[in-house]
């Protein structure tokens, strides 16, 4: 007997007990998935992170409200696609499954593996920034913490690494109890960010603070971007700002009647996120002011907190997006978790990460797995510094990886509906046309940018190309054993189930 006849083609044995263990049904309704879908975005954490980069991106500047709105219209198509695939095909593998049914196999491999290295690089990053944050508000609330430390790197990553193991248990203990804590961080993190940027418009409108400038509808128009490549370059940020309503897709076999509720959940998310990110986006550029937001960085929400009510405000904004952070790393590990699940529940990825424990009903294997990843990627980043220039520029283009798995997602529902061309026009509007037109804005958003990028987009192509070998890999190892690859396509020749 050979080693693989014992440890199957990639790895360790599941025991009998645990592969006939399944992920729990029936647990989600439509308001448990919709929470999930928006906490995964993390509106307070992305516009922390990112919305300073976005206004100074050449050309953008106060418009950088109308890159959201540019942004929102290609990805609403592929939540279309979205929901459309997964009414045909429940799965918690969501697109890597979709793909790999309508498309080829090999296509939906190679994106589950994107996927899978895009949410592992970000709970490297993410937890970071929740560390840092932590810092600074036991430092600045409480004094409990020397200013130093804030800045530290190793107390930071010491923080951090506490963060991702609390997601982590969480994420490992049951779907439950998941999406309570999502429903205990989505309404902190919402009501402060909404309520405040009311609360800012409301204070330039009345009172017109020093440096504050007035609303300009010009704010909306996408035309007062100038050029492709900045267009591109804040689509591309865009994309990262909307990234994460597809959790609630990978939490399909979870949920209630799932071939719906998944997908509404989705669509819903992105018109709640819309309006959340445009409202912070004017309220911050009306109080502040162009110079004030350029220049702060990732402490722009402090800021706006600060002058927007005092030094209480910039404390229950520093909470709030630590939240974000929080949240959004844990629904960022939780559909890596199960599209690894699926993949090994195919027989081509790593057997361990098929396995379920028996009493959370979780792949709580495969979970603690890629926290132990995405943790040597924290002590990398900190311990090396060339290592975090790398992760640096990666994270600051990793919408470039989200516009890729997105658009291929897109032409795959385009793709697999053909055969419904002319059963009704808002079906094939909304099954193939639109599903296209979104697929392909966002592919030609990610070659632009690595066009255009330099060695700074070095990083991306690495994600992208490490793909090729592990896929060789896995037809290699599986020839034989699996019938995955030698799967029949499918298309779908009705415009219902």
């Amino acid at each position: 007997m050979s080693i693989e006849d014992v440890l199957g083609p990639f790895g360790a044995p599941v025991p009998e007990s645990e592969e006939k263990t399944q992920l729990l049904h029936d647990e989600l309704n439509l308001f448990d998935a919709t929470a999930v879908a928006v906490s995964s975005v993390a509106p307070a954490y992305s516009a922390a992170s990112t919305l300073s980069f976005v206004f100074v991106i050449a050309g953008i500047g106060l418009a950088s409200p109308s890159v959201i709105i540019l942004s929102f219209i290609p990805v609403m198509f592929i939540a279309l696609s979205y929901f459309h695939l997964n009414k045909r095909n429940p799965n918690c593998g969501a697109s890597y499954s979709w793909l790999s049914q309508v498309v080829h196999p090999t296509v939906g491999w190679f994106n589950g593996w994107i996927q899978i290295a895009t949410s592992v690089l970000f709970c490297t990053t993410a937890p970071l920034l929740a560390g840092g944050y932590t810092l600074q508000f036991l430092h600045s609330a409480f004094n409990a913490v020397s200013l130093a430390s804030v800045t530290n790197s190793k107390d930071i990553a010491i923080v951090a690494a506490l963060w991702l193991a609390l997601v982590t248990f969480i994420c490992i203990y049951g779907i439950r109890w998941t999406t309570n804590a999502q429903w205990v961080m989505v309404c902190i993190e919402y009501i402060c960010v909404v309520a405040f940027s009311i609360g800012g418009i409301i204070k330039v409108l009345v009172s017109h603070p020093h440096n504050s400038i007035g609303f300009s509808i010009g704010w909306l128009d996408p035309f007062h971007i100038h050029g492709w490549t900045a267009v591109a370059g804040g689509l591309a940020l865009g994309v990262f700002f909307f990234w994460g309503w597809d959790t609630a897709l990978n939490l399909t076999e979870e949920s209630k009647d799932s071939s719906r509720i998944p997908g509404r959940a989705g669509l819903i998310s992105m018109w709640l996120l819309l309006f959340v990110f445009l409202l912070n986006f004017v309220a911050a550029q009306m109080l502040l002011g162009p110079k004030a937001v350029a220049a702060q960085g990732t402490t722009v929400l402090f800021y706006f907190g600060q002058q927007f009510a005092g030094s209480w405000a910039s404390y229950v904004m520093i909470f709030a997006v630590l939240s974000s952070t929080v949240a959004t790393t844990q629904t960022t590990l939780l559909p890596a978790a199960r599209i690894t699940y699926a993949m090994a529940r195919d027989g081509v990825f790593p057997k361990i990460f098929g396995s379920v424990h028996e009493k959370f009903k979780t792949p709580a294997v495969g979970t603690l797995i890629l926290a132990f990843v995405s943790l040597f990627g924290i002590l990398l980043t900190t311990f090396s510094t060339s290592s975090s220039n790398v992760f640096g520029h990666l994270i600051s283009n990793i919408g470039v990886l989200v516009a890729f798995y997105y658009g291929i997602t897109g032409l795959g529902c385009a793709w697999a509906f053909r055969k419904t061309l002319g059963h009704g026009f808002r079906a094939n509007l909304t099954m193939v046309f639109l599903p296209l037109v979104g697929g392909l804005a966002l592919l030609y958003v990610s070659y632009q940018v690595i066009k255009s990028g330099g060695s700074t987009a070095y990083p991306d192509l690495v994600v992208l190309a490490s793909g090729l070998p592990l896929l060789l890999i896995a037809l290699v190892k599986t020839r034989g054993k699996s019938a995955f690859f030698r799967q029949p396509l499918v298309s779908y020749t009705s415009i219902e189930p």
